[in-house]
């Protein structure tokens, strides 16, 4: 019998793109599945949608934060209830594959020492067109050694075996905010393998309202407190190659206008079609 895999979906403000994510959701080709909702007190017509979206579907589960939370305070509330042997993560203004929770699923039931899968995405626009790509590695020791220096998988493509994490692992760090991928990813690192898919798992949306667009030297900072984390707190050691490029990143970010470092981190990337 497969295993029960919750996909865990924070929520806020998302009305105009929810429909689409929870159709692919409903879409994948893997069971069982249980979809953990929880809408972070959105001002706009969300939880309703949401409300609509579970009736007549016991495998889904819809709650509403009193007051905003953020979204890793958000996220760990959907884990906490989750009752899943894998945790999915989700952005509710993203796609999902039809394919991708059970490949991700396979992956882990045939490599038990991996403790997060992610995989390869597309990015779109607001309209859903294809507009780029972000690809990552796929071994542990190339994603690890990225890690330190740019993000190596992307967070809503992931699916963690949480059997391998303590009881009271954090899996999203408000500290780290709105970072909090570098520092799921470095302390996950302590107790399990990082893997990414060679296919095309999810649809990454791209809009104007995307932090890492409308706040880089922000994120940028945030990621800064990750990695001193890490160095101090999760016994990783960077290589001499990352040690160099964040040096060089730092000098960026402190010299450019803001409304460059996220044009140039993509041209850098190569996230062009």
């Amino acid at each position: 019998m497969n295993p029960l895999v919750s996909v865990c979906l924070p929520v806020y403000n998302a009305e105009r793109y929810l429909p689409q994510c929870l159709k692919s959701i409903e879409d994948q080709t893997y069971r069982p599945l249980e979809l953990i909702i929880i809408d972070d007190s959105s001002k706009d017509g969300s939880f309703s949608i949401l409300s609509e979206f579970a009736k007549g579907k016991p495998w889904v589960k819809v709650s509403q934060n009193q007051h905003n939370l953020g979204v890793s305070s958000t996220f760990n509330h959907a884990v906490s209830l989750a009752q899943g042997d894998y945790i999915a993560r989700m952005d509710a203004d993203d796609i999902m594959d039809p394919e991708r929770i059970a490949k991700q699923a396979s992956f882990l039931q045939s490599h038990p020492e991996t403790v997060i899968v992610g995989g390869q995405c597309h990015i779109i626009d607001n309209s859903g067109n294809i507009i780029g790509k972000k690809v990552f590695p796929l071994k542990h020791r190339e994603i690890l050694d990225m890690l330190f220096r740019t993000v190596p998988m992307q967070q809503p493509t992931v699916t963690i075996n949480r059997s391998l994490l303590p009881q009271d692992f954090l899996y999203g760090n408000p500290y780290f905010s709105p970072a909090e991928d570098y520092g799921l990813f470095f302390s996950a690192a302590r107790y399990g393998k990082l893997a990414n898919l060679p296919d095309f798992t999810h649809y990454y949306r791209e809009h104007g309202t995307n932090i890492s667009l409308t706040k880089p030297k922000f994120t940028f900072w945030r990621i800064w407190r990750a990695r001193l984390d890490a160095l101090l707190h999760q016994h990783y050691r960077p290589s001499i190659k990352s040690i160099v490029i964040v040096l060089a990143q730092t000098l960026v970010i402190l010299l450019l206008p803001e409304k460059l470092i996220y044009p140039l981190h993509k041209f850098t990337r190569g996230m062009g079609k």
